[in-house]
């Protein structure tokens, strides 16, 4: 009895080092991570042009860096400001006020959507709802040549992962067709965004003021609010994905018995996934989190978590194409093989003139010519990746260089592509967005960018920039303070954001693609604030 005692004990030894051993190795990471993030966002700031996605990245001044770290430091010695502030009355305030800017955005933008994939999307699930197929038939791409923008046919064929959010699309067309009604939902998603950050925060600690922070903090990230001209399926997804990671602290929190909270953040993964499939980088950092908590209960139904929700995403999958082939009588072709946006987000050279990994059309250019044969397309793009890489190997100052672009490029646009996304065919109704949006619609030719953002833009993307750093910079020292004390969202938070980084260096990039990272770490910025007010830190 006393050596199986023993024996217990020592393997609780061993968990416990295995524990404290993983949890280091992602702090260390995550904190370098932040700290190179914040540097480049406070020492650069990118300019994305109109007509061609072309990135164009200027230094910020030297009054910016200084202005920023004041910023922060009075941030750190005033923050007392909203302690005796209820967070409720906080947050009918600030949803109110977002709620009437949402609405004033809403009614005075051009309805008209910019040709791409938003623009893309909207129309099929249109066209589904009055029985048009068309997108879902590979041949009627091949035959017709015309592109998606005229006839969408095929579309689906090669874009099948776009069903999942297709089917949101064709709910909402229920209600009504409007674009200006997508823009209101995107309102209140918006809006559900920063509650479900409050309610997380609530769930992990009783402060007042970390509450009030979340709630000011992601209220005035002005990316969210322009984030509801982007009619697409990254922010029903993160609405989704924070709501599978407050049922997933809850389980943390409760354990399996108590609720069902295992089921709902199963579901709103897949749903999450379903929406935009980048949300599987989530459901990966909630896995770890969750591996971390079997350690340290030793409750190894935890372990099971991230491989149910992993295979039900894939489940989910095969449901939906099984019922679209079902409704439309068509069978979907198996789409374009993943592989060949590693093979376009490592081109040395982009045939696009934009940034170094962004979108070129490489992908959908090399299904076309390999007539839409998937084996064949994953042949072609894993030997494009092997002559990529073998070229930086043998050219480490290239590599060097080009990853480097690559990665300012992705994270320095403080806006997040939000403006350069929004409706420019027409002028919005009133001067002031004009002078956001239209304003700001420059040439081309990098040579007519010395207006960098010009008007009302200039003092907005400065606000948005600074709104980057500051979160940046508090999330690394509240890290560093917590240390192995850090709770299981901040340890979310960062491991997401880690994923992000690595995922966006291989895969294809944009800086639209980064914005829900930023988005995710607002409550820990809020953490350490709230924390410095009680004197928590030590």
């Amino acid at each position: 009895m006393k050596m199986k005692t023993q024996i217990s004990k020592k393997e609780n030894t061993q968990k416990n080092h295995l524990y404290v051993i993983i949890k280091s190795l992602i702090l260390i990471l995550g904190f370098a991570a932040l700290m190179i993030l914040s540097l480049t966002t406070l020492f650069n700031r990118e300019y994305i042009i109109a007509s061609t996605e072309g990135s164009v990245v200027h230094r910020n001044s030297l009054g910016f860096i200084l202005g920023t770290i004041a910023g922060i430091i009075l941030l750190v010695i005033g923050n007392k400001l909203l302690k005796n502030v209820s967070s409720k009355q906080t947050l009918w305030i600030l949803s109110i006020s977002f709620l009437i800017a949402g609405l004033f955005l809403t009614f005075n933008v051009s309805p008209q959507l910019n040709g791409s994939d938003q623009l893309f999307t909207l129309k099929i699930a249109n066209q589904m709802n009055h029985g048009n197929y068309i997108s879902l038939d590979i041949h009627k791409y091949i035959d017709s040549n015309f592109p998606f923008q005229k006839s969408l046919g095929g579309y689906l064929a090669i874009y099948p992962f776009q069903l999942g959010y297709i089917t949101y699309l064709r709910i909402l067309e229920c209600f009504s067709t409007n674009v200006r009604f997508f823009y209101f939902v995107n309102v209140l998603l918006v809006i559900l965004v920063n509650y479900l950050l409050y309610r997380i925060v609530k769930l992990i600690t009783k402060n007042n003021n970390v509450q009030n922070w979340t709630l000011l903090l992601s209220f005035t990230f002005l990316p969210e609010l322009f984030f509801i001209l982007f009619i697409y399926g990254n922010l029903p997804g993160l609405c989704a994905c924070l709501a599978a990671v407050y049922f997933g602290l809850k389980l943390i929190k409760d354990g399996f018995k108590k609720n069902l909270s295992w089921l709902w953040c199963i579901l709103f993964f897949v749903f999450a996934y379903q929406l935009k499939s980048n949300y599987q980088i989530a459901v990966l950092a909630f896995g770890i989190v969750f591996i971390l908590r079997a350690i340290k209960s030793h409750n190894y139904w935890f372990i099971a978590m991230p491989f149910v929700t992993f295979a039900l995403m894939l489940g989910s999958n095969k449901a939906i194409t099984a019922a679209y082939e079902a409704e439309s009588g068509i069978q979907i072709n198996k789409g374009l093989p993943m592989i060949t946006y590693v093979a376009m987000g490592l081109e040395s050279q982009n045939s696009q003139h934009r940034g170094p990994g962004w979108y070129d059309a490489y992908t959908i250019n090399l299904f076309s010519k390999c007539h839409f044969n998937a084996g064949k397309t994953s042949k072609v793009a894993k030997n494009k990746i092997k002559s990529e890489l073998n070229y930086y190997v043998n050219d480490p100052q290239k590599a060097r260089t080009f990853f480097t672009e690559k990665f300012v490029s992705t994270w320095s646009d403080p806006t997040f592509e939000t403006v350069w996304a929004a409706p420019y065919a027409e002028k919005p109704q009133t001067k002031i967005l004009q002078d956001v949006f239209q304003n700001n619609r420059l040439p081309w030719d990098v040579k007519h960018v010395a207006k960098w953002y010009c008007g009302l833009m200039k003092p907005i993307a400065a606000w948005c920039n600074f709104m980057v750093v500051v979160v940046l910079i508090l999330t690394a020292v509240f890290i560093l303070y917590k240390k192995l004390k850090l709770n299981p969202y901040a340890l979310f938070a960062v491991l997401y954001l880690l994923g992000g980084m690595i995922f966006h260096l291989i895969w294809e990039t944009k800086s639209q693609y980064v914005i829900q990272y930023i988005i995710c770490l607002i409550p820990v910025a809020a953490m350490l604030l709230g924390d410095i007010d009680n004197k928590q830190i030590k």
